[in-house]
């Protein structure tokens, strides 16, 4: 066939077959509102700028990573609210912890400070010392000099530990580490030989403190919200059902138009094209796709077929001779939309305001791939059908 070795034709047909075969053997992510997990939403003590709000992410983002999470969502929402989205199978009670833990970390012999969190260089994982259980971590050498000197000569002083404020231990300082020399390894201890499992996890939060550093602020959890994995299914079967409705309606108005589905199947064609070419795309770049999501999938698609039908009523009213002016004169259209489109998107996605993001990522997305592939090659498409 002679469309097939149009070049637009062909390059719409290789980007479908690739999404195909990124659906197929990488898969589709979904975010906790399809797939089961909780939402945990921290507020704050103060107003935060960006950079700072920045840092809290970095370090949360760490504090989780350092406890095997890695598939876990954060993002801000304005300018004193951080939203944590974490799979069915996390810890939560744990999470809670971690994530409220300022980690102001402070060691104090005889009312003076020997050393904080920012003196600490390496932190091991918790674990069985030579005085029990706890976590061993090692001093920058400024660290431990300061150390060093508030220790020297005060043998037998405890050394008081605290997080936040709130003492976690209290060993006494032997001899040999009050000799003024520099010892840049200590330990915190928080049970004997035999922890329990509130040792166990209250030695893991104290390590991941120390190894990713404190907030700029504190924070606490505004609330908590859940999904379980069988009403995340079901959003995702409700999401299906719409998408299907909006596709028979969208092919009802179309027919009920053109009455020639030698030019309604194109516009149908090409619209659930522009479906794959999005997920495909979601696939491509790992975006967990949630409910917000699928509405800009949605969104996309129906602002594909007005551009298809604007396509195809500049190829039917133009006289032979002016088909091409009257295709260019439709994309001058296509594009103008499509540019407010973007516009109206690109602070959604700057700014990252929650679940707004994924609507704003997969509308452009959307947009984008519609007036680079798609349109282009339906263009040809119709030009095809409506000449044989």
């Amino acid at each position: 066939m002679k469309l097939l070795k149009d070049h637009k034709v062909v390059i719409l047909l290789v980007c479908v077959l690739a999404s195909l075969l990124l659906i197929a053997f990488k898969g589709i992510s979904f975010g906790v509102d399809l797939s089961g997990g909780s939402t945990i939403v921290l507020q704050t003590e103060s107003e935060l700028s960006e950079s700072e709000m920045t840092t809290v992410n970095e370090i949360l983002t760490s504090r989780l990573n350092t406890n095997g999470l890695s598939d876990v969502r954060i993002y801000p929402r304005g300018s004193d609210e951080i939203v944590i989205e974490i799979p069915e199978s996390a810890d939560l009670e744990r999470i809670q912890k971690i994530l409220t833990q300022q980690g102001v970390f402070t060691a104090v012999i005889d009312n003076q400070t020997a050393y904080t969190g920012q003196d600490v260089s390496y932190v091991e994982e918790p674990g069985m010392t030579a005085s029990g259980y706890g976590v061993g971590f090692k001093l920058t050498l400024d660290g431990a000099q300061k150390f060093a000197d508030v220790a020297y000569g005060k043998g037998g002083y405890p050394v008081e530990l605290y997080m936040d404020e709130k003492a976690i231990s209290a060993p006494l300082l032997s001899a040999d580490l009050a000799d003024g020399n520099i010892h840049q390894n200590q330990v915190i201890t928080v049970a004997g030989s035999n922890p329990t499992e509130e040792d166990i996890d209250e030695a893991w939060v104290i390590y991941t403190a120390l190894k990713s550093g404190s907030l700029p602020v504190k924070v606490h959890i505004e609330y908590i919200s859940s999904v379980s994995p069988t009403l995340g299914s079901e959003f995702i079967k409700g999401s299906v059902i719409a998408g299907i409705f909006a596709f028979i309606a969208v092919a009802a108005v179309i027919s009920f138009r053109y009455k020639n589905p030698k030019i309604v199947l194109p516009i149908l064609i090409t619209g659930f094209s522009e479906v794959l070419l999005i997920l495909g795309f979601a696939s491509l770049i790992d975006w967990k796709l949630d409910l917000a999501s699928i509405a800009g999938i949605i969104a996309a698609v129906g602002t594909g077929v007005d551009h298809q039908i604007v396509i195809t009523d500049e190829t039917i009213s133009g006289e032979a001779k002016k088909v091409t002016k009257s295709i260019k004169r439709a994309f001058f259209i296509i594009f103008g939309a499509a540019a407010t489109t973007i516009a109206a998107m690109l602070p959604l996605f700057v700014m990252g305001i929650g679940m707004l993001k994924g609507f704003a990522i997969t509308t452009i997305a959307g947009v984008l791939m519609g007036i680079s592939i798609s349109r282009p090659a339906f263009s040809r498409i119709i030009q095809y059908v409506l000449k044989h």
